[in-house]
């Protein structure tokens, strides 16, 4: 392999045996000459493991860590102290990735001498693309201080008059960063839900440029199947209040009121993102109705959600916070599933 790596791409596995061929075939094409690729193995349960050697013996841009199971952002940071590139990016284990993706990125990275590239990506189901995000800053680079600490606000969350269908992107997959940006400033993925807008935060704070693309080419895929990032269990509401904790820390730190209604705005669709993933979950009736109870009594929806102000919220937003405030369970139940038939037939 080349010393010269432009691009060291990290893709942190866990149980993700049948997509997983697609996502390193997929990087192994593309057009960007020296790259690297780091599988690391975060204790996978199935064939992952073997899957991953069998790339490495026949390819040498492929370099495989295993390591016990400790989590996405753990298996993240594994593979960003093993990178060497100049470069580093992130793609999840059961995505894929257009042929160009990295050369783009770091083609606008060299023009621009930019520390952070990111651009937007693609939804796909049931391998159909069903969405299409670019990214609304695409085409711009940021280089003054003040302009960056204005897009840092952007992370904490929406304002409360902000209308827009989508929220800022937060992600890192869509993204590269000088690999010397975050091994100087020592910014690693915390243990925490959400950590891509933890480490946005923090990796924004310390670059002095950051660009953003007109292109669309990470390939997102929806569905049931089983992802790293999605899961419901009895730790998932400790998960929630852990990651708005430390947001909630961060904008402390800012001193700036706009951060904090920010904050609080994300805690509301954290509200929604809660219920959705527990009424599809695999769990009795009877169960979620406890665990839905014991979310409108918790300390997360009392501090962060109960005083928002709901007509500040769009329409169908205004209407489940206001039930979820009254515990309607199975209003919310009709809500989500008229949201999910809504957004799939994109009547939305």
């Amino acid at each position: 392999m080349s010393k010269n790596i432009k691009v060291s791409v990290v893709v942190p596995i866990y149980n993700v045996e049948p997509y997983l061929r697609e996502c390193v075939d997929s990087i192994l094409a593309q057009t960007l000459e020296d790259i690297e690729i780091i599988l690391v193995d975060d204790g996978s349960p199935d064939h992952c493991g073997e899957i991953a050697e069998e790339y490495a013996r026949e390819d040498s841009r492929v370099k495989v860590i295993h390591q016990k199971n400790a989590g996405l952002g753990s298996a993240r940071n594994t593979g960003v102290a093993n990178a060497v590139g100049e470069y580093v990016g992130f793609v999840d284990s059961d995505d894929w990735v257009h042929p160009k993706m990295f050369e783009k990125l770091y083609a606008a990275a060299k023009e621009n001498n930019s520390d952070i590239v990111t651009g937007g990506h693609r939804e796909y189901l049931n391998g159909n693309e069903h969405d299409y995000y670019p990214h609304p800053l695409g085409g711009q680079s940021y280089g003054k201080a003040a302009e960056i600490c204005e897009l840092r606000v952007l992370l904490f969350g929406r304002d409360l008059n902000d209308s827009n269908p989508e929220p800022f992107p937060m992600r890192v997959w869509t993204s590269i960063y000088r690999l010397s940006l975050l091994l100087d400033n020592a910014i690693q993925f915390e243990n925490v839900m959400s950590e891509d807008t933890i480490f946005n935060l923090d990796a924004y704070k310390v670059a002095k440029k950051i660009s953003f693309t007109k292109d669309a080419d990470y390939c997102y895929r929806m569905g049931d199947h089983y992802s790293i990032t999605r899961s419901f269990s009895e730790n998932t509401l400790t998960k929630y209040t852990s990651f708005l904790d430390r947001l909630y820390s961060k904008a402390l730190l800012e001193n700036s009121k706009s951060c904090l209604e920010r904050v609080s705005r994300t805690a509301v669709a954290y509200s929604r993102m809660y219920i959705y993933t527990l009424l599809s979950s695999n769990l009795k009736w009877k169960e979620k109705k406890k665990f839905f109870s014991e979310f409108t009594q918790s300390d997360f929806f009392k501090h962060y959600c109960l005083e928002y102000p709901l007509s500040s919220l769009p329409s169908m937003q205004r209407l489940f916070q206001k039930q979820l405030k009254n515990g309607r369970f199975g209003f919310i139940i009709f809500l989500m599933k008229t949201h999910s038939f809504l957004k799939k037939h994109k009547v939305m």
